[in-house]
């Protein structure tokens, strides 16, 4: 396709039927995942508003959130800047490496779904592809085909994600589209309009963010557009932090607990599990949509003391309203995280040394961005505590209201860790010894999901410095380091 020949711009994706599906909807699904290497040739920043119908009915649900693609999509047809100060992005970690399992535990559970052979290749699909959405959710205590249809909007969205590194998984795309559209006429036809509705369409949006980030070429050097809180919704969509975050406030119902921007404030501080551990690989790829990215482009400073205010108190937050699912799902992507082998985020971590001391360096204000102040629920929520008194004090215990509550979630994850057999001494192993207790806790995962949420819920609760430091670049890595290809980000 040369960049004159004329681009067909219906999909079903972006069209007016996807949630009508008729008989050609999931064949149409998959051509466009098949066209995206064309589209790629062909694809101008200007292009991204053609592909959306007036009539495409994504956003219907989840309004918070409607207009935010195609807006973010604009930006960059307009003011591009420069990002400011390239030292503050950190680099140095072990390689990223493709699709390679960790075990075997999680297999079982997209054979629920795909018909797969035994192989190493879709043990590694059901972890990282799969197993992201599952092993972020509680089967047991939401709508099992509802999470299932999350989980394979999730597969759809790996096609364009991994498309420099898809492997055997074309072989699934078909099936994948007509789950995804069982999906959608489950929660219409089986749920009444409600949050079920809400998930799904916040799920559909996120393929939508990913198939035109994917579009763009990889960058050649770290740009942005100008709208903070735009691009920052924009991240909670592409990273699926906005629907997770929805369905894991539907674990603890009757009534939910958080309003749309305070699921967004948990979605942010839930997505930094991942982002943070990501942050080194994105670096190196010049990825601009990674929050402590994000906010250290538009502050031009380091982000890390302003992002870990915000997510204590955000995780105060949720101790004070008695809002587990928002500490579960951030404890959820971490484990996730250092599970997967792909990413080696346990040998970074233990391979890290502390940050020097820079008396010199620029003092960074905590409540310093504007922005992250407005999605703060504990200065902007319903019932809003004002700013921490001692805003570099990072302690979850000393910023909740009741930290005598704080004191028996942390003392109920202890006991536990020395009751459990699988997940004994987890408390005090290394990262790279926490691996097989998560994946035990995985293994348990099918029928009680008490081991994941403990193991979570301690991980969260302490919020150790060195997960920090892995954003800041005076922090070194001192562990092994091989050349890898940016297309595997």
């Amino acid at each position: 396709m040369s960049a004159s020949t004329p681009l067909n711009m219906e999909t079903a994706l972006f069209g007016p039927d996807l949630y009508h599906p008729n008989e050609g909807i999931a064949s149409q699904l998959s051509e466009d995942m098949r066209i995206v290497p064309e589209l790629r040739k062909a694809w101008r920043p200007g292009m991204a508003p053609r592909l959306f119908h007036a009539r495409n009915p994504v956003g219907s649900y989840d309004t918070h959130m409607r207009s935010i693609i195609i807006q973010e999509s604009k930006a960059w047809m307009h003011q591009i800047n420069d990002f400011p100060d390239p030292s503050l992005l950190a680099m140095d970690a072990p390689s990223r490496l493709g699709l390679v399992p960790r075990g075997k535990f999680l297999l079982q559970a997209m054979r629920e779904v795909f018909p797969l052979p035994n192989t190493p290749f879709w043990h590694a699909v059901a972890e990282q592809v799969y197993g992201f959405t599952w092993c972020l959710s509680d089967i047991n205590v939401l709508c099992r085909q509802c999470v299932q249809g999350t989980c394979t909007v999730g597969v759809l969205a790996c096609f364009p994600d991994y498309l420099h590194f898809l492997g055997e998984l074309p072989q699934i795309l078909d099936v994948c589209a007509q789950r995804v559209t069982e999906y959608i006429e489950h929660v219409h036809q089986d749920h009444g309009m409600g949050p079920e509705h809400k998930v799904m369409d916040a799920w559909m949006m996120c393929v939508q963010a990913v198939y035109l980030d994917v579009l763009h070429p990889k960058a050649q050097s770290m740009k942005f557009p100008d709208d903070e809180h735009q691009s920052i919704q924009y991240r909670l969509i592409s990273s699926a932090g906005r629907p997770l975050a929805l369905h894991a406030q539907m674990e603890q119902p009757n009534p939910l607990i958080g309003n749309d921007d305070e699921v967004n404030a948990v979605a942010f501080a839930s997505t930094i599990m991942h982002d943070i551990c990501d942050f080194r690989h994105d670096n190196s790829a010049n990825e601009y949509y990674n929050l402590m990215t994000i906010v250290s482009a538009h502050r031009g400073v380091l982000s890390v003391p302003m992002i870990r205010r915000f997510c204590i108190d955000v995780w105060a937050w949720a101790v004070n309203n008695g809002a587990l699912w928002a500490i579960h799902l951030a404890g959820r992507e971490l484990a996730w995280q250092l599970y997967m082998a792909r990413y080696q985020t346990g040998l970074l971590l233990d391979k890290l040394l502390p940050p020097r001391s820079d008396k010199e360096g620029t003092k960074v204000d905590p409540y310093g961005d504007a922005v992250l102040n407005g999605l703060n629920p504990l200065l902007t929520g319903i019932n809003p505590v004002g700013r921490c008194l001692e805003p570099e004090n990072y302690s979850l215990r000393a910023r909740c209201q009741n930290p005598k509550r704080y004191d028996e979630l942390l003392q109920h994850c202890v006991q536990h860790f020395h009751d459990c057999p699988d997940c004994r001494g987890f408390d005090v192993a290394t990262w790279q010894e926490r691996v097989p207790g998560i994946g035990a806790a995985y293994g348990k995962k099918y029928t009680d999901c008490n081991c994941l949420n403990t193991i979570s819920m301690y991980m969260i609760l302490t919020s150790p410095d060195r997960l920090w430091w892995l954003a800041d670049p005076t922090a070194e890595y001192t562990g092994p380091q091989e050349k890898w290809s940016a297309l595997l980000c």
